[in-house]
């Protein structure tokens, strides 16, 4: 069973589970508009700026307010290759990330996935995440999965995946004959992972692919590290633990004269079990910061061992 990550071996920008494509995708929550309004010829040219520099995976959601727009409109511009395209279903959408509706019939979904089609452009989804699992009606399973299944039969829908960490009643139900990706958030980074407590035995034993997504774990592993410090929000998603953490993983990024968010995902890029890598900048400048951390690559494994040691052992020390 795997407890801790695995240092990577061979190329680390390519993906061996998705056929050699890409481990890097570019998250559009933050360029559509969730946390805060993006105008749509700043979105635009972001996602335009990352194609134009090599990024050929993206990943979008309904809730995440005009992202799927905002990306429609850059791919219909684009002239080069064609990149793999993610999007969700079950949550609807939404302005902000705060408002949250779900609708998981059939009808519902049919009429999402439809809509995405059409306004990303494209005539296939090549992933599509059943969004929000913890609000999964799993009685209903049977049912969803039908609905799922039938998108692939129909080859609009090329692969399915779970979009969201999963709790106690979904395990079950995360099974390889169900989807083929998990995309789990804050569980995989540089000052958590507590994905390898349950999360990535079951999806290795299934062959499901992981997706880290929240890389920066909402920004406490880059600029947002002293402000929630100093106002610890002490929640599910920043817990006083994660906070600690990041603090000591900040004192070997001084160490090793690495910036504290450029440690935090070049530690990502060197992780055997991360798949893929989600990111989501919110402007140019911080994808075009992402891109040049991605392009300076992985980590020693001396590092990588480091800061994956510090993670262990302070959990430990509180949990104990």
């Amino acid at each position: 069973m795997i407890t801790k990550p695995s240092y990577i071996k061979g190329d680390y920008k390519k993906s061996s589970f998705f056929s050699g494509q890409s481990r890097l995708v570019c998250g559009c929550s933050g360029l559509g508009g969730v946390w805060s309004p993006v105008e749509e010829s700043v979105a635009v040219e972001a996602m335009m700026y990352a194609l134009e520099r090599g990024v050929r995976v993206f990943d979008t959601a309904p809730s995440y307010n005009m992202s799927q727009t905002y990306l429609g409109k850059a791919l219909r511009q684009w002239k080069g290759e064609k990149p793999f395209i993610s999007t969700k279903v079950g949550r609807l959408k939404a302005e902000k990330a705060d408002d949250c509706i779900v609708d998981y019939t059939a009808e519902s979904m049919r009429r999402s996935v439809q809509e995405s089609l059409d306004i990303l452009g494209v005539d296939k989804i090549d992933l599509l995440f059943l969004h929000e699992p913890h609000l999964v009606p799993v009685e209903k399973m049977d049912e969803i999965m039908a609905c799922l299944q039938s998108f692939k039969k129909e080859g609009i829908v090329g692969m399915l995946g779970i979009g969201g960490n999963p709790i106690d009643r979904f395990y079950p139900h995360m099974i390889k004959d169900n989807f083929d990706v998990l995309s789990g958030f804050l569980k995989m980074d540089a000052c958590n992972l507590s994905g390898f407590e349950k999360d990535i035995p079951q999806i290795r034993k299934e062959n499901i692919a992981y997706y880290a997504a929240s890389a920066l774990h909402m920004g406490l592993l880059g600029r947002r590290l002293d402000t929630y410090n100093e106002d610890r929000p002490n929640n599910e998603w920043i817990t006083n633990m994660d906070v600690d953490i990041a603090m000591k993983t900040s004192e070997i990024a001084k160490k090793h004269n690495i910036p504290l968010s450029r440690l935090a995902l070049r530690y990502l890029f060197s992780m055997e079990e991360a798949d893929r890598v989600v990111v989501g900048p919110h402007t140019k400048a911080q994808l075009a910061d992402l891109i040049d951390a991605w392009d300076e690559g992985v980590l020693s494994e001396d590092i990588f061992n480091e800061i994956t040691e510090n993670i262990i052992t302070s959990r430990k020390a509180v949990i104990a």
